[in-house]
Formats: structure tokens, C-alpha cells, sequence
């Protein structure tokens, strides 16, 4: 969870600046665009976040792109649609006096601009969730073949670490399977090159994959 959300909060900081700044260049004032950096930065990063963190609930690490895709675009239109509510009337009453042809176009009247705002958070939450969703996806074992069958005793290589052991276990690092508990859950043993030992952890067969196999098991 947590390196999602900072992950989703990097991705909307990037997106809600580039979008933001886009919005102050209209203007044509050096102080619209900095407003506008600034506005970007802080609703990008809020909304980056809370995608990220929505979309771990709702994708886990098996969900993947669709359900990550659908999360973000319903989540950012309705928030950008929440937060186009609550700008104040006077801001309206102000962006009406600037008198910018680009301006009119996009605040036809208060209605049109808050699907407008909700369109463009749509957007950035969605392009949020996919990646965040595509990111955390774990491949399945589905079936398994024959010769991949992981027996006692046999070594295997650390492919994905669960979050919960991250800075303990690190991806490419060699155990033994010291216990096999069912035909997804083992008990490895990852001891360092110069003998000493690192870690003692039951693992799913979607974190491992079969490195070498003893020969009848001895």
C-alpha cells in the first residue's frame, strides 16, 4: 500500500503539473502559471494518492488493468466533478472577466466547466490506476507442468517479494525448500554465498520459481 500510494502520488504530481501549467500558460501571466503549478502539484498529488490507494484495495495483486482502469475513471470523475463544486462563485465571476477566447471556450457556464474538470481528473486518475493495478499484478500459476513441480529439498529463486517482507527478502535470492505445507505454500530457507544465514519464511508458489532441482530428492 504504501509504496503505491507514493508511487500513484509521483504519477498525479507529474500529470496534475503538466496539465495545471498548460491551464496557466493561457493566461498569459507569469502569476497564472504559478498559481497553476501549484494547484496541479497539490490536487495531482491528492488525487494520485487516493487513486493509488483505492485502486490496491480494489485490484489487490490479482485484479490487474481492468479493474484498476475502472477505478481510476470513475473515482477521478467523481472527484474532479466534487471539487468543481466547491470552487467558490467569485473565482467564476473573475475567470469571466479575463476576456480570453481560450477561456470561453472551456467555461461555457458553470455546468459545462465542472464536467470539464471532472473529464481531465477522470483522465489523471485513470492513467493512475492502470499503472499503479498493472504494477502490483502477480502472475498465477494456473497449472503446473510436470517437471516445474517444487519437492523438499530443492532450491528456488525468489521472483516477486510480498509486501509484507520487502527489506528482508530480495528478488533473486536463492532458498531452500525446507517444508512443503500444500502445492502452493512452502517453507524456504535463504542462506548468503558465504554460508551465513538471511531469512526462514513461508512463501506462495507466486513469489518463487523452481532454480534447481536434487536429484531424487536427496
Amino acid at each position: 500500500m504504501r509504496s503505491s500510494v507514493i508511487f500513484g502520488s509521483l504519477l498525479g504530481a507529474v500529470f496534475g503539473v503538466l496539465v495545471a501549467a498548460a491551464f496557466g500558460v493561457i493566461t498569459r501571466n507569469l502569476n497564472g502559471i504559478l498559481i497553476g503549478l501549484i494547484i496541479g502539484l497539490v490536487l495531482g498529488i491528492l488525487t494520485g494518492a487516493s487513486t493509488a490507494a483505492l485502486t490496491v484495495k480494489m485490484a489487490g495483486t490479482t485484479g490487474g488493468i481492468g479493474v484498476g482502469y475502472f477505478t481510476g475513471m470513475v473515482f477521478g470523475a467523481v472527484l474532479g466533478m466534487i471539487l468543481g463544486l466547491l470552487i467558490p462563485e467569485s473565482l467564476w465571476m473573475r475567470v469571466q472577466t479575463v476576456a480570453l477566447p481560450i477561456l470561453d471556450g472551456l467555461i461555457i457556464s458553470r455546468f459545462e466547466a465542472v464536467f470539464h474538470i471532472s473529464f481531465l481528473f477522470s483522465v489523471l486518475a485513470t492513467v493512475v490506476g492502470v499503472w499503479v493495478a498493472g504494477k502490483n499484478l502477480l502472475p498465477t500459476r494456473l497449472t503446473a507442468n510436470p517437471h516445474e513441480r517444487i519437492d523438499q529439498y530443492d532450491l528456488v529463486e525468489i521472483v516477486h517479494v510480498p509486501e509484507m517482507h520487502r527489506g528482508v527478502i530480495d528478488v533473486g535470492d536463492i532458498g531452500i525448500v525446507v517444508e512443503i505445507y500444500d502445492d502452493d505454500n512452502f517453507e524456504i530457507e535463504c542462506v548468503r554465498p558465504d554460508g551465513s544465514y538471511k531469512w526462514l519464511k513461508t512463501l506462495n508458489s507466486r513469489y518463487i520459481a523452481l532454480k534447481h532441482k536434487i536429484p531424487d530428492n536427496m
